[in-house]
């Protein structure tokens, strides 16, 4: 509910995106509310998809729900993804309580029930071990959380709401036992300089509730969207039963929203920014006595450095325009709006952390986002949390007991392979110079690995969690990990990066990938490694269909929009000479093109990707595309390749199921294209694929020669 701008922008902009943003999130419930509109909407879409040259007519988004029913005959040679994944997609079941299964699903499923099993074990000789199970034991024990109900959060809800001055906020806001959440107004984050890759700084940010360029937009009868609409709900509710009046309760919310949209437009205007110029112009970074020039009202150094921040170096400031704007709103006469926001947001981070009431509200809420109103079974659930509350405790404890340390040696090798195949593929790139190509190059070969899990696990053995007989409470457990978890951030400021150091977003026992620009790094983790991804027994084919895709798709990440722009020192800095970044803008802009006619959710709206949603999406997409053509050219070097084989394992693993709702809302947020589209688009660009499957003129996954897309 509760999102940074910053979230956001990373994942879009800065080149730190993971490869699979979808969690292991699986779901049955309301089946019908996908397909009722399937049914109205597919003999029309059909139709006229027949009859007009856009391109990928032809094809289905075989990522939604029910996209099959009443489909007819598909041809492999007109839509390849939805020809190879339709009768996994018949029978597929989303699990209760989530919106998606897939590949990826599928596979953090399988580790996830080693997890729950761990968890729910037999004790072990060991400490951290021990403090997972009592967590895992404590979440899951419901009576003792009905009991309690909202009796641990209400004394904190009433310390906001006694909250009468700005001075009051100070101080409020600078103790870290009185402010749960760090700083509920500013979004902080602790990452390595975009200018000075060898230090950390630290980054702040707009809290945002969602995406400002549509969160408030309202219908033409003035109803709210249905993210805002569910947040509402979802707090006003929450607020009733912390013993606030409905009035009251919708009072709160309505003044959160009202200051929340004063600072839309900066955020908006910011984010067109980061899509079209180029990152380093946008990077703020200070220094403590420049960082007190910018804020006149909010003592920014004394309440981090109350909340255990060394505030003596650089400090980057995200949106500057909108936290300028909140400095200077920051002020006696709007205390009400800003302790309602506080409040608001405090209240919203407690939704999985009260009682059963509570927990399933939030699905009921969130059925017209999410299109199930089910909830995960206890033990998904407890898993699910615990990962939330503390991720890389769970991270050390599966590779230390679910995952075969053979398997990081082969992943190692496999990697090289695929580096030592993109180094040829560069050195083919006959629209580079020499001395582009030679950057790039070395750019390349000093990129570091980060493969399955760090060679050092880190120590969570400080954490300790008492078992429910010992009287520990889900609050309790969330305060010392909290605690835990802040500390942890704040001693990054004093980290020299040499680059062994194992980025904490990366959580490694779930199924991510990522290139990091400011590392100039890649991460293939230990949850990737694994279901139809990879198998030591397996052939190159099915290999290089599998995690190979995975490995090719983050080195290429170092070579997209934003990765460009970042040095093998992690940078930001130009290595490119003016002839050839231009010629890269073109290749980028015609690809851009492409993208921009597409329809991503054909059976639902003819709405297209458009230039803001190619936009979006090009990063991945030059991935996608860079990746193919590195396995290819470790295809062409054997004998008796098998291509068939090869190409339907790489559209095996795009298999999507999404409800309706959670696949259009996929569709126009995320950064990566719709599944479908990561296959079919890079597979109607290279040559052996024609030739494997016959593909001509006429036929869906044709692409005409002088209209294919390459960037690299």
């Amino acid at each position: 509910m509760r999102r940074s701008i910053l979230g956001i922008l990373v994942a879009l902009l800065l080149a730190n995106s993971a490869l699979f943003g979808c969690s292991a999130q699986n779901t049955s419930g309301s089946q019908t509310t996908s397909e009722s509109s399937l049914e109205k909407t597919q003999q029309s879409d059909n139709a006229s998809s027949a009859t007009t040259a856009r391109t990928g007519a032809k094809w289905i988004d075989s990522g939604l729900y029910g996209t099959f029913k009443d489909a007819g005959d598909i041809r492999l040679e007109d839509d390849f993804v939805a020809y190879v994944n339709r009768d996994w997609a018949k029978t597929a079941q989303i699990p209760d309580g989530e919106t998606v299964t897939s590949s990826r699903v599928e596979l953090q499923r399988d580790n996830d029930q080693k997890k729950i099993s761990l968890l729910s074990g037999e004790g072990k000789d060991d400490a951290e071990l021990t403090s997972m199970q009592n967590l895992y034991r404590v979440l899951g024990d419901w009576d003792a959380r009905n009991a309690r109900g909202y009796d641990d959060l209400k004394p904190h809800l009433d310390d906001i709401a006694g909250i009468k001055s700005i001075d009051d906020l100070n101080r409020y806001f600078s103790d870290p036992q009185r402010n749960l959440l760090g700083n509920p107004m500013i979004s902080t984050t602790i990452h390595q300089s975009q200018l000075d890759s060898s230090i950390n700084v630290m980054d702040l940010s707009p809290t945002q509730p969602g995406d400002p360029s549509t969160y408030f937009e309202k219908s033409e009868n003035g109803e709210e969207g249905v993210q805002l609409h569910a947040d509402r709900q979802m707090t006003e509710y929450m607020l009733t039963r912390a013993g606030y009046s409905q009035s009251e309760a919708k009072g709160i919310f309505d003044k959160y929203i009202d200051f929340e949209q004063r600072f839309a437009p900066a955020t908006i205007e910011f984010m067109k920014q980061r899509m079209t110029e180029d990152t380093k112009t946008l990077v703020n970074e200070y220094s403590g006595d420049e960082l007190d020039s910018l804020f006149k009202n909010i003592p920014i150094r004394s309440i981090y450095e109350g909340l255990g921040y060394d505030m003596s170096g650089k400090v980057q400031i995200t949106v500057p325009d909108a936290l300028e704007l909140y400095d200077e709103l920051y002020t006696d006469a709007n205390v009400e709006d800003i302790k309602a926001c506080v409040l608001v947001r405090t209240i919203q981070n407690f939704t999985d952390y009260l009682d059963r009431e509570t927990y399933e509200k939030k699905a009921e809420f969130y059925e017209p986002v999410t299109g199930t109103n089910s909830v995960p079974a206890n033990d998904q659930y407890a898993l699910s949390t615990a990962y939330d509350m503390i991720p890389g405790m769970i991270d050390k404890l599966f590779v230390e007991y679910c995952f075969n340390p053979k398997v990081k040696d082969q992943i190692t090798d496999i990697t090289r392979m695929m580096l030592d195949a993109y180094r040829e593929m560069l050195n083919g790139e006959e629209w580079l110079s020499g001395e582009t190509r030679a950057a790039a190059i070395e750019k390349l070969d000093t990129m570091k690995l980060h493969i399955c899990y760090p060679d050092e696990l880190p120590d969570f053995s400080v954490i300790k969690i008492k078992s429910p007989e010992e009287g520990e409470t889900v609050f309790e457990a969330w305060k010392t990990t909290s605690d835990f978890n802040r500390a942890k951030n704040a001693a990054k400021l004093h980290l020299r990066n040499d680059g062994t150091q194992w980025n904490d977003e990366m959580h490694y026992s779930s199924f991510d990938a990522a290139y990091t620009g400011n590392e100039n790094a890649i991460y293939i983790n230990a949850g990737a490694c694994g279901g139809d991804y990879y198998d030591a027994d397996w052939s190159l084919e099915e290999k290089l269909g599998g995690v190979c895709n995975i490995i090719g798709h983050e080195i290429t990440h170092a070579f997209d929009t934003a990765g460009a722009q970042y040095d093998k020192d992690g940078n930001l800095n130009n290595w490119w000479t003016d002839e050839d970044y231009a010629a890269f803008q073109q290749r980028v802009e015609k690809l851009n093109a492409y993208y921009s006619s597409l329809v991503p959710v054909p059976q639902v709206s003819d709405e297209p990707y458009g230039e803001e949603g190619a936009l979006r999406v090009n990063a991945e997409a030059i991935a996608d595309l860079g990746s193919m053509k590195c396995q290819l050219a470790i295809a062409k070097k054997q004998d008796s390749f098998d291509y068939e084989k090869y190409f339907k394992h790489l559209a095996l693993i795009q298999k999507s199921a999404r409800y309706e709702p959670a696949e259009v809302s996929y569709a126009q947020t995320n950064v990566h294209p719709v599944e479908c589209y990561r296959f079919n688009i890079p597979a109607q660009n290279y040559d052996e694929f024609y030739q494997t499957f016959g593909i001509k003129e006429g036929d869906g996954m044709y692409l005409a020669p002088e209209e294919r897309i390459a960037v690299w």
